[in-house]
C-alpha cells in the first residue's frame, strides 16, 4: 500500500462527510453572517483540495499529497470558514508530514499536529471569536494532548480529540450569541468536527465512535420545527460587511499580518491563510473597492466580489451572472445587482482557473458571462467552448458600460424571461465610447438625444465626480428623462468610459 493511501482515504472521506451534511450546515449557518453558505463553502474548499490530489499518481508520496491538497484547498477556499479550514488542514498535514506521515503518526505526533493546526486557525483571523470553529480546534488539541500524556495509543488519542471537539461543539450554542438565539451550534465548528470524526474512523476504524454520543446541531427549534432564523448581519466592525471580497496573492513573504491589518481597516470577518508561496484573503466589507485595491497593490489574482445577501438568496440551480471587469469601483454596483464579480485590473492576465472559480460560485447549472474588455471576453469564450457544466453563455460585450447595462437588465428579469436574451438586448441598446474631461461635453452632444434612457460615465483612477459636473448639467437639457450614473471605476485608462443606452425595442 502506498505511503499516502491512508491520508488520501481520510481527505476523501472528510469531503464526502461535509457533502452529505452540506444542506444542514447551510441551514444552521448564523455566524458571522446568516447567509446559509457554510456547508457549501466548506465542501467546495475540500473538493478543490481533493481534486488537486486526484491529479497525482497512486504512487505519489505523502509529502506530494500534502502539498497538492494544501495548495488546492487554499486556492479554492470559499468564505471565512473555507479560508480557516484550509489553513487548519494545511498546518495539520504539514506537521504530520514532518513527523513521518499519517500512517506512522504516534500519539504525540497527532496531538502536536492538532495543536499546530489550532494555532494556525487562530492566526488566520484578525479578531478571533470564541464559540466557533476556533474553540473546537483548540479543544481537539487539548483532548489529544491529554490522552497522549497518559500514554494512550494513537487510536485512543484521536478518539479523545473527537470527544473533546464534540463537547466544545455543543457549548458553541451557549457561547456564541447568534447561535444561542437561533437554537443551533456553530456551523463552521460542526464542519470541523466532521473532519475530525473521519480522521478518527480512518485511524481507529469505522466503529470507533459508535459508543460515543453525537451532538445535536439544532439545539432548540421553533414550534414549526424549523431552525429559528437570525435576520441581518452579525458583524462587529462599525464599517459593516455587505460584500464578501476574496483574492489570492503569490509571494514567498509572510503577508498574513499585513493583509489582516489592511483588511481590518475596511471590514470584518477577516481571514488570511497562506502556504507554499500562496496567500488567500477574505473580508466582509461595505467598501469593496477599497478591499480590492488592497489586493491590487499586491498584484492579487482571483479578486472575487459578491453581495452577501444577493449572492446567497438565489437558487444555485438557476442561471447565474458573472461580470468580468477591470474597474475596481464597479465591483460593488455590479454585485448589488446580483452578479458574481471578478475584478481583473490587467485583462490580459486572466487565468482560466480564476474564471472557473467565478462561474462555479455563480451557479451549479448555467451562467451568463459579460465582460468589459475584449481580452476578458475571449478568455470567457475559450472556457465556454471547453466546459459542459455549468453551461456558459458569453455575451457579445467588450466595454465596461456594456457590463453595467447587462447586469442592470439581469437584476429586473422576471420569471419566465430569457435572462441571456434580456442582457444581450441591453448591450445592443448601449452605444459605447471613451472620452476625456475636455472632450466630454462634445462627445455627449454627439451620442445623446432626447430618447436616451441611461447615460453611464466610468471614471479612471484619480478622476473625481466633480470633473463631470458641467457635462451632467448639459445632459439635463439634452435628455431630461435620462438616468445619469457616474462611477469612480478606478481603471488605469482611459479617463472616462461612456455608455449611452437607448430604449429597448418592444
Amino acid at each position: 500500500m502506498a505511503e499516502s493511501a491512508e491520508l488520501r482515504r481520510w481527505l476523501d472521506s472528510g469531503a464526502k462527510a461535509v457533502k452529505r451534511a452540506r444542506n444542514k450546515l447551510d441551514e444552521i449557518n448564523v455566524f458571522p453572517v446568516a447567509d446559509s453558505d457554510t456547508g457549501t463553502n466548506l465542501y467546495l474548499t475540500l473538493q478543490e483540495g481533493n481534486r488537486a490530489v486526484a491529479k497525482l499518481p497512486a504512487s505519489a508520496t505523502h509529502r506530494e499529497v500534502v502539498a497538492a491538497f494544501a495548495r488546492g484547498a487554499l486556492m479554492g477556499a470559499r468564505g471565512n470558514s473555507g479560508v480557516i479550514v484550509s489553513q487548519y488542514l494545511s498546518a495539520f498535514l504539514g506537521t504530520l508530514d514532518a513527523r513521518g506521515g499519517l500512517q506512522k503518526a504516534k500519539p504525540r505526533d497527532i496531538a502536536a499536529a492538532l495543536e499546530d493546526a489550532s494555532d494556525a486557525a487562530y492566526a488566520a483571523v484578525s479578531s478571533p471569536v470564541e464559540g466557533t470553529i476556533l474553540t473546537v480546534a483548540r479543544a481537539a488539541a487539548k483532548g489529544a494532548h491529554g490522552a497522549a500524556d497518559v500514554n494512550a495509543g494513537r487510536e485512543a488519542t484521536i478518539v479523545a480529540a473527537v470527544v473533546s471537539a464534540r463537547v466544545a461543539l455543543a457549548r458553541t450554542h451557549e457561547t456564541l450569541p447568534s447561535a444561542r438565539a437561533a437554537g443551533v451550534v456553530d456551523a463552521g465548528a460542526a464542519g470541523l468536527v466532521l473532519q475530525l470524526e473521519m480522521l478518527a474512523e480512518t485511524i481507529a476504524g469505522p466503529d470507533c465512535l459508535s459508543a460515543i454520543d453525537e451532538v445535536e446541531w439544532e439545539v432548540a427549534a421553533s414550534a414549526s420545527g424549523d431552525v429559528i432564523a437570525v435576520p441581518g448581519h452579525a458583524h462587529s466592525h462599525p464599517r459593516g460587511g455587505a460584500y464578501e471580497v476574496m483574492f489570492v496573492i503569490t509571494s514567498a513573504e509572510d503577508l498574513g499580518p499585513s493583509l489582516r491589518e489592511q483588511l481590518s481597516e475596511v471590514g470584518d470577518s477577516v481571514a488570511v491563510s497562506g502556504g507554499h508561496g500562496t496567500w488567500q484573503a477574505h473580508v466582509h466589507t461595505d467598501e469593496p473597492d477599497q478591499a480590492v485595491r488592497v489586493g491590487a497593490k499586491a498584484s492579487a489574482r482571483q479578486m472575487l466580489v459578491q453581495n452577501i445577501a444577493m449572492g446567497h438568496a438565489s437558487d444555485r440551480a438557476a442561471t447565474g451572472v458573472v461580470a468580468l471587469t477591470a474597474c475596481p469601483g464597479l465591483a460593488g454596483p455590479l454585485a448589488d445587482a446580483g452578479a458574481v464579480v471578478l475584478v481583473v485590473p490587467d485583462p490580459t492576465s486572466l487565468k482560466r482557473r480564476e474564471l472557473r472559480r467565478a462561474v462555479k460560485d455563480a451557479s451549479q447549472s448555467s451562467a451568463v458571462v459579460v465582460a468589459g474588455h475584449p481580452a476578458l471576453r475571449a478568455a470567457a469564450q475559450v472556457l465556454a467552448d471547453r466546459r459542459r457544466k455549468p453551461h456558459l453563455t458569453v455575451l457579445d460585450a467588450t466595454h465596461e458600460a456594456h457590463v453595467v447595462a447587462a447586469v442592470a437588465a439581469a437584476a429586473v428579469v422576471t420569471p419566465g424571461q430569457d435572462l441571456a436574451a434580456q442582457m444581450a438586448a441591453a448591450i445592443a441598446a448601449t452605444t459605447v465610447d471613451q472620452s476625456t474631461a475636455d472632450a466630454l461635453d462634445e462627445d455627449l452632444d454627439r451620442l445623446v438625444n432626447r430618447d436616451t434612457e441611461v447615460v453611464t460615465l466610468i471614471l479612471a483612477a484619480g478622476k473625481t465626480v466633480e470633473m463631470t459636473t458641467t457635462a451632467r448639467l448639459s445632459l439635463r437639457a439634452l435628455a431630461p428623462a435620462a438616468d445619469i450614473n457616474v462611477y469612480e471605476g478606478g481603471q488605469k485608462a482611459p479617463d472616462i468610459l461612456l455608455g449611452v443606452e437607448a430604449p429597448l425595442s418592444p
